[in-house]
């Protein structure tokens, strides 16, 4: 199945079209024959809207978003992956726990494969309104160019703890109808203020021009590292592979992911780590070298730099 989305919340009236089905309430049901699970919409006042997407299909289906000149006027929040799923833990699916900040005319193509579980929450809110709300004031200089720039920008972050906790709140939520409004309002006003506080995290850097084209490059690279964890990364090498200059690879991955691609290969390395030490029960030495490590000493280094103990230590932690 292919839909295709010109507005950022036409998912609702797409998807009901795609599945010849339609929304009650801001709800929209996956029938049965066509997979399970929910889309719920939220306009929670004229310039902030929510999205909340709990569904799997049956088959394949392809959503292209086409950015339009609108797109420039709304800042999206995505955060995706919320619960993980577990039946595919032991390989990277493409779809980390991870936040995205997207501004801009890039044109997005999703591709939800048939039978996986699909958990996200997505927020729309006018630049202006955001702008009002925090003040041009801040001295961050991302956050100028999120509210300013009149090009495509694009931020990703893992998942913190705290913005998990939140976003399960909304998933999870049961509270009156009549406190609706109220509560999903505070709650996503919430998850926008926990974002930009881990984006305020990174250096004040400066933001350059994105295009399709880069971005697909960029997401391919970091696919095929993740997908083989245990091959540390070679930048000349993967910069040949998607034909970019080594130079723009390296600036266009940083202010995409806010860290060099070593460091956010290492840092993923070791939650991978620390994930198989407490799930799979596996000794230190079998999770080092399934990481890739010769040398157990320099495993055991790099997971206390980036966990903050050592791994024989975390294993016994309960």
């Amino acid at each position: 199945m292919e839909l295709h989305l010109k507005e950022e919340f036409g998912f609702l009236a797409g998807f009901a079209s795609l599945l010849d089905t339609e929304v009650k309430n801001g709800i929209l049901v996956i029938p049965e024959n066509k997979g399970k699970g929910y889309l719920r919409g939220f306009r929670l006042d004229n310039s902030i809207n929510m999205l909340v997407r709990f569904y799997e299909f049956n088959d394949n289906v392809l959503a292209k978003r086409l950015g339009g000149q609108n797109t420039l006027n709304r800042i999206l929040f995505s955060f995706n992956n919320i619960f993980p799923d577990a039946d595919s833990k032991d390989k990277y699916s493409g779809d980390l726990p991870s936040m995205q900040i997207f501004k801009g005319k890039l044109n997005i193509e999703t591709f939800y494969p048939g039978r996986t579980k699909f958990n996200s929450i997505f927020i729309g809110i006018d630049s202006d309104r955001l702008a009002k709300t925090l003040g041009l004031n801040i001295d961050n200089e991302i956050f100028r160019n999120i509210i300013t720039s009149e090009q495509s920008v694009l931020f990703e972050e893992l998942l913190s703890p705290k913005i998990q906790q939140v976003a399960m709140e909304i998933i999870q939520a049961d509270v009156p109808p009549s406190l609706n409004d109220f509560f999903f309002k505070i709650k996503a006003e919430e998850l926008i203020c926990l974002t930009l506080k881990e984006l305020f995290k990174r250096e004040n850097q400066t933001t350059h021009a994105l295009n399709q084209i880069d971005v697909q490059k960029i997401y391919k690279v970091r696919d095929l590292i993740l997908n083989d964890i245990a091959a540390p990364p070679v930048i000349k090498e993967l910069a040949s592979q998607i034909g970019m200059s080594e130079s723009k690879f390296k600036r266009l991955f940083k202010q995409i992911f806010g860290d060099s691609l070593f460091s956010y290969y290492q840092k993923f390395r070791m939650k991978e780590a620390a994930r198989l030490l407490k799930e799979n029960k596996m000794t230190v030495s079998e999770v080092g070298f399934k990481m890739g490590f010769s040398n157990l000493s320099h495993f055991a280094k790099a997971f206390e730099e980036h966990i903050g103990t050592k791994p024989k230590s975390f294993q016994k932690i309960k």
